[in-house]
């Protein structure tokens, strides 16, 4: 093997023909590699998240009307893990943060909706409690149980004190 490499050189001197590349165009190669394989990340989902997915479909599913699963869109996952973020920052849980309201994010996040609806929660623990209490009041309930929405983005932010802000976005294009 150290023959055959001592000859490459060899060869490479006297043709004049460039050296091989150096390793550094490799390392960027993997970070491009590594990029696409955060973009693929962006497009998973936290554990919460998905819990938060499936007890919603859950929730549809086994009302009178037995609704379809709601299907992630993330268009509306961007929208959602801004506000829980912008909440969190600020812990501050409200519909409407800095002039924005939920059609706004939803634009910004380039969601082009015929039905847009969001919840929002603080405090609760775990998906279970989110959903059940979102499940337990009223206005919650209606957003989760339209068969106008067929698309979801849910997403879950801790705050610098610990607070768990969880945001819900339900749509249709």
């Amino acid at each position: 093997m150290f023959r055959l490499c001592v000859f490459l050189l060899a060869a490479v001197a006297l043709t004049g023909a460039a050296p091989p590349e150096p390793k550094k165009d490799v390392k960027k190669d993997t970070k491009k590699d590594d990029k696409k394989d955060d973009k693929k990340d962006d497009k998973k989902f936290t554990a919460d998240e998905q819990a938060v997915i499936d007890l919603t479909n859950a929730e549809r599913a086994k009302g009178e009307k037995k609704l379809p699963a709601l299907k992630a869109n993330p268009l509306l996952m961007e929208a959602a893990r801004k506000h829980a973020a912008n909440m969190a920052a600020q812990e501050k849980m409200d519909h409407v943060l800095d002039g924005k309201n939920p059609a706004d994010r939803a634009k910004a996040a380039g969601y082009k909706y015929r039905g847009l609806g969001e919840n929002v929660a603080a405090g609760q623990e775990s998906p279970k409690d989110v959903v059940k209490a979102w499940m337990d009041s009223p206005p919650h309930r209606e957003n989760i149980m339209k068969a106008d929405y067929i698309e979801i983005g849910v997403a879950v932010v801790k705050s610098k004190t610990g607070d768990r802000y969880w945001v819900q976005v339900f749509g249709r294009q």
